[in-house]
């Protein structure tokens, strides 16, 4: 079984962005508890599980990243005691790139699927191909991503989780399920979760459609499937003097009197613009 991603088709030899190989299922165990308050400044005694070595599937840590405390405990509760957790909030909060900096700092392996129109079942699931082995054309199975995943110590998150199509969610369901099992039929395999894979996901709308016409293609979810997910967490934007902070630690040429009030400008132009209303913006 191969440790590359199916996402990534570079050689396992080529150096990663992050200067190290991905390294075999079995040898990844997060060793070590680590405090909430000394990784992320929040005031809770939660200790968190880290892995001491990094993958090249881990994310990059963004030093300027701002974290909101609820949202950040939730999903710690997910990654220390396996819940499912989805993230739900307006576009532009943030909302998958808070799981990643999170997972950034507990060294934990992440992937990101993006569930457009695109991804179908046998993405998810895997299917037969024909490949060369010395010389001779056979068909080999090639995992799907969610197999792949469950084999090994990674956070799978599922952005825009309520656009996936229904043939594609029901597939999902089964491994809502916090010891859930996943059978491959055209294999006669039955795959048990990793002890450290850990499922998450990002949503606009926890499936209730397109009703204000801000997120044309999303669908109206099966309630059993909601229900499923252990945590929901809505992400909102940020305090305009978060948001300024934000800025500031991106463009520190702008950390000045006059640089501060343009800043400040943009903060509040981009506050008025989300809290227009849609039809306001298709006249303007």
């Amino acid at each position: 079984m191969s440790d590359a991603s199916p996402l990534d088709s570079r050689p396992l030899d080529q150096d990663s962005d992050h200067g190290a190989q991905p390294l075999p299922a079995g040898q990844m165990q997060p060793t070590e508890l680590r405090g909430v308050r000394e990784l992320f400044n929040i005031y809770s005694d939660l200790k968190v599980p880290v892995f001491l070595e990094r993958d090249a599937h881990v994310p990059e840590i963004d030093t300027a990243y701002r974290f909101n405390p609820d949202v950040t405990l939730a999903i710690l509760a997910g990654f220390t005691n396996n819940r499912r957790v989805m993230v739900q909030g307006l576009h532009g909060t943030g909302k998958s790139t808070h799981i990643e900096q999170i997972a950034a700092r507990l060294n934990w392996p992440c992937l990101r699927v993006n569930l457009d129109g695109h991804v179908s079942r046998l993405d998810l699931v895997g299917k037969d191909a024909i490949v060369i082995r010395d010389g001779v054309q056979v068909t080999e199975f090639q995992e799907g991503i969610v197999p792949w995943s469950l084999t090994r110590p990674i956070a799978l998150i599922f952005d825009e989780y309520d656009a996936g199509r229904p043939d594609v969610m029901f597939v999902i369901q089964r491994i809502l399920e916090r010891d859930g099992h996943f059978t491959l039929l055209d294999q006669n395999r039955v795959i048990r979760p990793h002890p450290q894979f850990r499922l998450f996901a990002t949503a606009n709308t926890v499936g209730l459609g397109n009703q204000d016409g801000l997120y044309h293609g999303t669908q109206l979810l099966n309630h059993a499937q909601i229900d499923r997910w252990n945590i929901v967490a809505k992400l909102d934007y940020l305090p305009r003097d978060e948001e300024v902070k934000i800025v500031l630690a991106r463009v520190p040429a702008k950390d000045n009197e006059r640089g501060q009030a343009l800043i400040r400008a943009m903060v509040a132009v981009a506050d008025l613009t989300r809290k227009a209303s849609p039809m306001a913006i298709c006249r303007a």
